[in-house]
């Protein structure tokens, strides 16, 4: 069984309020495990828990998977 999630630290900073948003979205999503997360993406559990973990901002890459994964949009490419 996976362990629960650390709450995020109070305040609103670009860094926990984007950590929260990710939250929400793989929470609408079903709130898919990490490792489910990573089989669908081919990045590591560990990079995905950190991309929401609000310690802070996570590589363009890392996020644009984690969105897909969750069936959030994410822009074009051109």
């Amino acid at each position: 069984m996976p362990r629960k999630e650390r709450p995020l630290d109070s305040g609103d900073s670009a860094v926990l309020t984007f950590a929260r948003e990710l939250r929400s979205l793989r929470d609408r999503a079903g709130r898919p495990t990490y490792r489910q997360l990573s089989s669908l993406t081919h990045y590591s559990e560990a990079a995905l828990s950190q991309a929401a973990s609000g310690r802070k901002l996570p590589t363009l890459q890392v996020t644009l998977a984690y969105v897909r994964a969750c069936g959030g949009r994410t822009p074009a490419c051109r």
